[in-house]
C-alpha cells in the first residue's frame, strides 16, 4: 500500500488545531488541539529545542497516525511542507517506525507536493473545516510519550 500525507493548519500556527491525514483505497487522519501543540511548544523552548518543535512534532503525528498499518504500508510520501527539513522528519519518524517495524526501509519515506487533488489533502482539510469529523483527537499526554522517554 502507497499511502500520500497531508497536513492542514500547520503545526506552527499553535492558535489553531492541526490535522494530519492519509490516503490510499483507505484513509484515516489525526487532530491534535492547538492548546496541546503549545504544550509541547513550551517543553522544547525549555530544553532549548524550539527549532526543532515542528520537525519533530510532525513526525510524531505522522507516525501515530500509521503505526497502524505499518504492516500493509510499503511507501509513503509525505506532502513537502517544510523544504530543507525532509532528514530531520525522516530520522524522527524513522525512529518510532523502527519499533514497530524494524524491516521498513527508510528510502520508502518520500517527500514531494501532493498537491490539492490528493485523497489525503480532501480528508485533512475537510477535517480542518469541520466538514468531517477526525478518526482519532490526540491527548497532550499521548503524544509527549514519545518525547519523554
Amino acid at each position: 500500500m502507497n499511502i500520500e500525507i497531508d497536513q492542514s493548519l500547520k503545526i506552527e500556527c499553535t492558535e489553531k488545531d492541526t490535522v494530519v491525514a492519509f490516503s490510499d483505497h483507505i484513509f484515516a487522519s489525526i487532530l491534535i488541539r492547538a492548546k496541546d501543540k503549545r504544550e509541547i511548544q513550551k517543553i522544547f523552548r525549555n530544553i532549548n529545542q524550539s527549532k526543532v518543535f515542528v520537525y519533530k512534532l510532525f513526525a510524531v503525528l505522522i507516525f501515530i497516525l500509521i503505526k497502524d498499518y505499518l504492516n500493509k504500508i510499503t511507501e509513503i510520501i509525505i506532502d513537502e511542507e517544510y523544504p530543507g527539513k525532509n532528514k530531520i522528519i525522516t530520522d524522527s519518524l524513522m525512529r518510532e517506525i523502527k519499533n514497530v517495524k524494524p524491516d521498513f526501509d527508510r528510502s520508502n519515506i518520500i517527500f514531494q507536493q501532493i498537491g490539492k487533488n490528493s485523497k489525503a489533502h480532501f480528508v485533512a482539510w475537510g477535517v480542518a473545516m469541520n466538514k468531517k469529523l477526525p478518526d482519532r483527537v490526540l491527548g497532550l499526554k499521548e503524544i509527549l510519550k514519545f518525547f519523554i522517554k
